[in-house]
């Protein structure tokens, strides 16, 4: 993969923030807060850092002021969307005993996620 310190890498990185910063607003203008949670599924799937830094300005009001509650579940969606890829990577490609306990792990992680989505969307 190469030193993540050089050139290159540190551009990818910052043109990847800067299309979520960019593309964010833009989904929610177009298709609302459902387009919000739908982006941010995908976005978690690569990187949830830019996923992050995005749903902190529309969380302040900054781009499409979509909210605090918004943002935080897009967060929480982009959470759940990673930790199914990593535990889906993990049961295809780990060793037994890499497998059992990473995977428990993982698994654990994300019915806690999801268990914390839908509370906040029948409670919210």
């Amino acid at each position: 993969m190469g030193n993540p310190l050089r050139l290159w890498p540190a551009v990818q990185m910052a043109v990847a923030f800067q299309l979520a910063l960019l593309a964010i607003p833009a989904v929610e203008r177009w298709l609302g807060s459902a387009g919000v949670l739908a982006s941010a599924a995908v976005l978690g799937l690569t990187d949830v850092d830019a996923l992050t830094v995005s749903m902190s300005r529309l969380g302040a009001g900054g781009a499409g002021g979509g909210g605090v509650a918004l943002a935080a579940r897009a967060i929480a969606v982009g959470i759940l969307a990673n930790t199914l890829l990593k535990l889906t990577l993990v049961l295809a490609l780990g060793g037994p005993g890499f497998r059992r306990p990473a995977g428990a792990g993982l698994a654990a992680l994300a019915l806690a996620s999801a268990a914390g989505l839908w509370l906040g969307a029948a409670w919210g």
